[in-house]
C-alpha cells in the first residue's frame, strides 16, 4: 500500500511540473512574421540572419513561422527583424543613422518599425513599446545589418 503523503506530494509535484512546462511552452510558441522566402532574397539576406545575435535586448531568440521566411525573433512580445522586404519611404519621413547604418523609423504606441535606408537588402525591425527606448536594438543589431 502507498502512503497517502507520499502520493499527495508526487500528485503536488506533478501539477508543479505540469506547470512549469505550460509556462515555458507558451513562450516557445513560433512567432508568425511576414516576410519574403529566404530563396527569393538571392543569399543576401543569408549573411545578415546568420550573424544575428543570439540574444537581444537581453531576450533570447525564438523560432519563426514560416520556418522559410528571412526573418528572426526575439522575446515576447516578439522583437522581429525581417530581410529583403519591400519598403517605400514616405515623404516625411524620420530618419536616423545607427552606427553607420541610416534607418527610417516609424513610431506608434505599439513600439517602433525601423526600416533600413538605401541599403541592399532592406532589413526591417519591429521594436515593441515594452522595450522602450527602442533604438537600443538597433544598437545592439549593428554589427549584424552592413
Amino acid at each position: 500500500m502507498v502512503a497517502p503523503a507520499y502520493v499527495a506530494s508526487v500528485t503536488i509535484s506533478a501539477i508543479i511540473a505540469g506547470s512549469a512546462l505550460a509556462a515555458l511552452s507558451g513562450c516557445s510558441r513560433p512567432v508568425a512574421v511576414q516576410a519574403p522566402d529566404i530563396t527569393s532574397t538571392s543569399g543576401a539576406c543569408e549573411p545578415i540572419l546568420a550573424a544575428a545575435p543570439i540574444r537581444l535586448l537581453g531576450e533570447l531568440q525564438r523560432e519563426t513561422t514560416p520556418a522559410d521566411a528571412a526573418a528572426l525573433a526575439w522575446g515576447d512580445p516578439p522583437i522581429v527583424l525581417a530581410c529583403g522586404v519591400q519598403f517605400d519611404v514616405p515623404p516625411d519621413a524620420q530618419v536616423l543613422e545607427v552606427d553607420g547604418v541610416a534607418w527610417v523609423a516609424q513610431s506608434d504606441d505599439a513600439g517602433t518599425v525601423f526600416t533600413t535606408f538605401e541599403a541592399d537588402p532592406v532589413i526591417q525591425v519591429r521594436v515593441p513599446a515594452a522595450y522602450r527606448p527602442e533604438v537600443e536594438a538597433l544598437t545592439e543589431l549593428s554589427t549584424t545589418v552592413p
